[in-house]
């Protein structure tokens, strides 16, 4: 049996910043190494983690998936 993923709500910029933050400190990455990875730079990157709402979202989507994180859109309230 495989295990389920925790899944959080993520409603904001700064909640967005704060799962990459964990995600990229759980896997020992400094803020450096990913933006190296990552192709950007690390005061983007810095900026993503503080939650600043003018990030670009294709980037901020690129680092969430090389940290291992899937954002999904899922519709409130039981509508499909």
């Amino acid at each position: 049996m495989s295990a389920v993923p925790k899944q959080y709500n993520v409603d904001s910029p700064e909640e967005l910043g704060r799962r990459i933050r964990a995600a990229r400190k759980a896997q020992g990455l400094t803020q450096v190494d990913l933006a190296e990875i990552a192709g950007v730079g690390p005061r983007f990157l810095s900026e993503l983690e503080r939650g600043k709402d003018t990030v670009r979202l294709g980037l901020a989507l690129k680092i969430a998936r090389l940290v291992g994180l899937d954002l999904f859109a899922v519709p409130r309230g039981g509508a499909s």
